[in-house]
């Protein structure tokens, strides 16, 4: 039996950019993997690339009829026969190193059933960090409730055992931001890390979709953060929607500032028996709640926010709550 499984969904990826995905497969140092390509539908074109290699480490499947990339995923999962499961994207590129390194921290620590790690994008016009400063369990665990996604999707390798055990599957309803909902499944019944090592490329262009369905996706992790912030810190006294409302970086009416604070503290609470401080949780929305102050443009609302005690809970200066009355509320 192989140590990993390697699922790639594929679905009309140029030639170029499929060619360079599957040959950073190959050419892992770690050799003891199966690759399952997951042919979602494409035209036969795909085939015919796939078929021109010859490792026998490969493991072609044709889906006739698109499943959407949930499907394929998923398709994969049931499929693969290792103790681990490595997803790559059709498009991404995985430094040879990748699996070597993952294999080897999964193996020292069994409590860690997800493990991403570092990435960097790259386009036509040039590289940059894949960044999010959330590296360890805790604080990938609160992000993920609070904030969003921390995983590059091509970086990851989990246990098997995990989502077999727990019917960890990705979601339909959750696409295109079927990642995020994944991992959020997976939160009370494994440990996170990301490695610091760069060890994945993501490929950003055009037709790649978080450029394609860049408003479904945000609208779809919204809902995602929605689900687990329901699931893992309860209805907070029927105020939940207060907080998802300042997670959207809504405008506020004076009263529901007022109630917010309460909502807030309540949620910090919640999320300290998760073993979360209330200085990590607010840290995460103060940010949010700076992004209101950008997005309310009349003197009323900057003025609600001006003298709201949720400043002192986000110990945001006076002088810069001046700045943006006058910016965003006068001018």
């Amino acid at each position: 039996m192989p140590k990993v499984s390697v699922v790639m969904p594929v679905y009309q990826t140029k030639e170029e950019y499929l060619r360079q995905a599957i040959e950073s497969i190959l050419a892992q140092s770690f050799a003891d993997f199966e690759f399952l390509i997951i042919d979602n539908g494409s035209e036969a074109y795909i085939r015919d690339i796939i078929a021109s290699y010859s490792d026998p480490r490969i493991s072609y499947h044709r889906i006739e009829i698109n499943c959407g990339p949930a499907g394929a995923r998923n398709y994969g999962i049931e499929h693969s026969k290792g103790e681990y499961i490595a997803f790559s994207d059709s498009d991404d590129i995985s430094l040879p190193e990748r699996f070597e390194k993952q294999v080897a921290y999964l193996e020292e620590h069994p409590e860690t059933g997800c493990l991403g790690t570092s990435a960097e994008f790259f386009s036509e016009d040039g590289k940059g960090r894949y960044f999010c400063s959330a590296k360890k369990h805790k604080e990938i665990e609160l992000y993920l409730i609070l904030c969003g996604c921390v995983f590059c999707q091509s970086s990851v390798m989990v246990r098997k055992n995990v989502l077999d055990a727990y019917h960890i599957r990705y979601r339909d309803d959750f696409v295109p931001a079927e990642d995020y909902g994944f991992y959020v499944d997976l939160i009370g019944k494994t440990e996170f890390r990301v490695l610091d090592d760069v060890l994945t490329y993501y490929r950003f262009y055009n037709a790649n979709t978080s450029n394609r369905r860049q408003l479904e996706q945000v609208a779809k992790s919204l809902l995602v953060r929605h689900t687990a912030l329901i699931t893992f810190a309860g209805k907070l006294n029927g105020r939940v929607e207060l907080v998802f409302k300042l997670m959207q970086n809504e405008v506020f009416t004076a009263d529901e500032l007022k109630e917010l604070v309460a909502s807030l503290t309540e949620l910090a609470d919640v999320l300290a028996i998760r073993g979360h401080s209330k200085e990590s949780v607010f840290q995460i929305l103060k940010k949010d709640f700076k992004k209101v102050y950008y997005h309310t443009r009349t003197v009323r609302g900057q003025w609600n926010l001006l003298v709201s005690p949720l400043n002192k809970m986000f110990n945001l200066p006076l002088g810069w709550r001046l700045m943006c009355f006058i910016t965003r509320g006068i001018l």
